[in-house]
């Protein structure tokens, strides 16, 4: 064998290189950064946005097909000099903007990645770069993207060519002047600025691509406040009154088409807030300081509603404060029924005739064209919130887990504003489009939703009015009993024994069937209860499951040691096993936990003891206690009892858990309790009590709190008292109450069992 072949290569010389990107990174990252060509023009805009523009002009020149046409972005802004350009424009991923994040003009600049540029490319092949400065000379700079394109090209070879002459196009009569001057602008600053001209397109433009422009630049900058008491809000909410006349300036956005073909021409003219949608059925607005306490105020339409809420608390984590806010947010409800349609349609028209099937497609079609809730960030939206189909928010997922009181992404268009000094936690995305994941991103999304959960308790009540609540004797099933019936036809029919058997044969049938039936609700329930702890009993095995994985891993280090002795190694051993002994009682307890709520079939009811019943609901629920902070203990009964005890748990765990969440509302100060007892009745029934020392219930949901789906928690489902009152009315003959007074001061519900006790 050869024995040069044989050793490694020790023959190249050290040294020292550097990465050397291929040219085309430019173009990729342009594609991969700057998701669509409409995000591209955004992205320009708001590059005018921070050089304290106040006009920007978007003129198109057809014809609009594939390499061929122009795009022009002009702006009044600032301009730029040679220096300028090197220093900023043409240094990609320049942190220009972080350094300084305000403009010369006190805007809140909106781009801080500098990758903006790389919008440019996206548009086209060629592009022509016009820019000066107030009393300074004219830069043209000159960049064929298609060199970019180049397989053998490094970026370092492509060179970019700029001139530097006497102002020509920014001059006080140049070209400039006119192209403002014939868009019709009022505001527009002559003798600086700056001119992208974007030659050969790289994709054509149809009449959906205008569409969606005009949506998103309809929707790119911040609506006005309504009323003057919605402008004072950005005040409260972080930004001082100089913030808020510099994030919301005078600024306009023109759309120009020439030489396109007649069916496009539709889409110029200037960019206005959406004259549509002007009267939501329903509104909240307000603002939210850095410990998530809101000010809102509601207004509905039908009745007419005009109510400040007051201070409301949204964050109900005492642990700690939010990550997210001070922030400001506006909310527009609209149902999208036939009847509210209508209703809205003839009120925009009274004198006109009545809509028609077409004017409510028409309607919904406007709605789902701008539905969304949307973010703004120092006056200028954040894509892609509010977009069609991002739902980041959840909503639609909440709706299908509540669809009677919680509202769908397609009935919203909400308005978030925030300042990027006051919430510094949420940050950018690196393609521009979102925040990144994090604690300040989630604590907005869960103080949003607060907030969406004021406005739709409201809308419930209007829309559910109140109605007796039927009497139910003995619950649902006893609708099934032909009881009275078969006494009626033995009293007028005594002879006719063939038609009482029939009757007898069928309530046999009934029952059957009613008990079949009352076995699948008992294991769904207990299902549905076991499926809301799951979480925590996860989160705690993985704990244990950590805890015995480190155990054996030094144990097994500290055997393998060779100066221990035998009789070291056996004690070591002793530990590890006595400590993994401690973790399976751990284990066996969570397992404990949940035992009752597996899907076996029920069983027949037995003795068993409150007291107990009672240790093994608080035994389940003390976690959650602990974690929140509130003291949960049994009363003195022990009252000796027929029941099953997967049954009366699945009660009493539903009730412990609602009381728990609303006691951890109320301040750390506060007395914070929950109390579980039993009664034993005269008539032999068994009363099991749950009373908190929380908010109590407010006397016009009292009723309401009973129905399926309904729930005033932020991300509640609505089925936990549901589920608790079916079982005690359906299988128990009973009734779930809440009760004027209790043993403590917030809400006292009292579950009392009547049947199979």
């Amino acid at each position: 064998m050869n024995d040069d072949a044989s050793r490694p290569a020790q023959d190249a010389p050290d040294g020292r290189g550097a990465l050397r990107p291929r040219a085309r990174l430019l173009r990729t990252l342009g594609n991969d950064l700057i998701s669509s060509d409409k995000v591209a023009l955004i992205e320009l805009v708001k590059n005018s946005y921070d050089a304290d523009a106040t006009t920007v002009l978007i003129r198109f020149h057809g014809p609009l097909e594939n390499e061929k046409g122009r795009i022009e972005v002009w702006d009044d802004g600032q301009g730029m000099d040679i220096s300028t350009l090197q220093r900023s424009w043409l240094d990609i991923a320049t942190d220009a903007k972080r350094r300084k994040p305000k403009s010369d003009g006190g805007r809140r600049v909106l781009g801080e990645k500098g990758i903006g540029r790389l919008a440019a490319a996206r548009l086209g092949g060629e592009l022509l770069l016009v820019t000066r400065k107030a009393d300074a000379r004219e830069v043209n700079l000159l960049i064929d993207w298609s060199q970019f394109d180049r397989e053998d090209a490094y970026l370092d070879e492509i060179e970019v060519a700029w001139e530097i002459g006497d102002p020509d196009v920014f001059s006080r009569e140049g070209q400039a002047a006119s192209v403002f001057s014939e868009s019709g602008s009022q505001t527009w600053r002559r003798g600086h600025g700056t001119v992208l001209r974007i030659e050969k397109l790289t994709h054509a433009w149809v009449a959906n691509d205008f569409i969606e422009l005009r949506t998103a630049l309809t929707r790119l900058i911040r609506p006005r406040p309504t009323s003057q008491s919605e402008a004072n809000g950005a005040v409260k909410a972080g930004h001082s009154a100089d913030d808020q006349k510099a994030t919301q300036p005078d600024f306009q956005i023109l759309v120009e088409l020439e030489d396109v073909p007649e069916s496009l021409e539709g889409f110029a003219g200037p960019i206005d807030p959406s004259g549509d949608l002007r009267t939501p059925h329903y509104q909240l607005s307000g603002s939210v300081d850095s410990n998530g306490v809101a000010t809102l105020r509601y207004v509905q339409q039908e009745p007419l509603v005009d109510e400040n809420l007051g201070a409301k608390t949204l964050w109900n984590n005492d642990k700690r404060a939010p990550q997210a806010g001070p922030f400001e947010f506006e909310i527009n409800v609209w149902d999208r029924d036939k009847e509210a349609i209508q209703r809205t349609l003839t009120a925009s028209s009274p004198d006109g005739p009545p809509p028609t099937p077409r004017d409510l497609k028409g309607f919904r079609e406007t709605l789902d064209d701008v539905a969304g809730v949307s973010i703004y960030r120092d006056g200028f939206r954040v894509l892609p919130f509010g977009e069609s189909g991002d739902d980041w928010l959840g909503l639609d997922l909440r709706r299908v887990q509540s669809p009677t009181l919680r509202l769908s992404n397609n009935q919203i268009v909400g308005h978030v504003f925030i300042g990027a000094d006051a919430n510094q936690g949420l940050k950018d995305q690196s393609n521009r489009e979102g925040f990144l994941a994090g604690t300040a991103y989630s604590d907005l999304q869960v103080l949003v939703r607060a907030a969406l959960n004021e406005l739709e308790g409201r809308r419930y009540k209007v829309r559910h009015p109140d109605t007796p609540r039927p009497e139910k004797k003995g619950g649902l099933f006893e609708r099934f009993d032909l009881g009275e019936i078969r006494a009626a036809l033995a009293t007028n029919y005594p002879g006719d024994s063939r038609l009482i058997g029939l009757i007898d044969d069928k309530h046999r049938d009934i029952q059957e069937g009613v008990a079949e039936v009352q076995q699948v609700l008992s294991r769904y329930s207990r299902l549905a209860t076991l499926g809301s702890l799951v979480d925590r009993i996860l989160h705690d095995g993985r704990t244990v499951l950590t805890r015995l994985k480190n155990i054996a891993r030094f144990g097994k280090r500290d055997m393998e040691k060779a100066t221990l002795s035998a009789d070291e190694k056996i004690g070591i051993a002793q530990k590890s096993m006595e400590e993994t002994a401690d973790q399976a009682e751990i284990l066996s307890s969570l397992f404990n936990q949940i035992e009752p709520f597996g899907g076996r079939k029920r069983g027949r009811p037995k003795e068993v003891s409150t007291r107990e019943l009672i240790r093994k609901a608080i035994s389940i629920m003390q976690v959650e206690a602990d974690d929140r902070g509130v003291n949960l203990a049994g009363g003195d009964a022990d009252i000796s009892t027929r029941v099953d005890e997967a049954e009366a748990l699945l009660v009493l765990v539903n009730l412990i858990q609602n009381a728990l969440y609303w006691v951890s509302t109320q301040p750390r100060d506060s007395e914070r309790r929950v109390v579980v007892d039993a009664r034993s009745n005269a008539d032999l029934s068994l009363t099991l009590i749950v009373s908190d020392s929380g908010p109590g219930v407010a006397d016009d949901l009292r009723d309401r709190i009973f129905d399926p789906y309904f729930s005033t928690k932020p991300d509640g489902v609505g089925l936990g008292l549901s589920i608790a009152g079916n079982m005690v009315e359906d299988i128990y003959g009973g009734e779930l109450a809440l009760v004027q007074e209790g043993p403590l001061d917030g809400a006292t519900f009292e579950a009392t069992l009547r049947r199979r006790v």
